[in-house]
């Protein structure tokens, strides 16, 4: 559980710095074609990669706070027990695709390290890069098989509602 807060903290830390890290990359290269005409070769396209970044980190944190979009009409028309077992199921199927996308993604990487194809402006392998790929996927894995031993153990996801809209 200790190791659990650990990546859940580091999520958070790598997403806000990316983020800042982003907005000093951007407001810099706006900045530097304002007054020089042109900006960094790199600029945009380390923050579109930390973008990315932040999407794939982002989705593993989703699945620990619940963020991801859930349709539950079908599954409360059924009592209690019934509810286990279909956010069981659903857990399941969603764990199976972020192995899929984990396994494919380190696939992926090797092919790309095979290759040795380079990002355009940063000069770097492109399997660096694309590294958050199979990343998040395993940090989702995790996070589902979490959330199914959670299940499991009786506590049902529940839904909250939407933010800022009263019962």
């Amino acid at each position: 559980m200790k190791m659990m807060n650990y990546i859940r903290k580091s999520e958070e830390i790598l997403i806000v710095l990316s983020m800042i890290l982003i907005l000093i990359l951007i407001f810099s290269q706006a900045l530097f074609r304002y007054l020089l005409g042109s900006g960094f070769v790199w600029g945009e396209e380390l923050a579109r990669y930390l973008h990315i970044a932040q999407v794939w980190v982002g989705a593993s944190l989703a699945v620990k706070t619940g963020g991801h979009i859930r349709i539950t009409f079908f599954r409360d028309l059924f009592k209690t027990n019934t509810k286990k077992y279909i956010d069981l199921l659903a857990t399941l199927l969603f764990f199976l695709f972020t192995l899929f996308i984990a396994i494919k993604g380190t696939e992926f990487i090797l092919q790309l390290i095979d290759t040795g194809q380079k990002a355009p402006s940063l000069g770097v392998l492109m399997a660096i890069p694309y590294t958050v790929i199979p990343l998040g996927g395993f940090l989702m894995c995790l996070r589902l098989f979490q959330q199914f031993k959670s299940i499991w153990q009786g506590n049902l996801i529940e839904d909250d509602g939407l933010e800022g809209v009263d019962k």
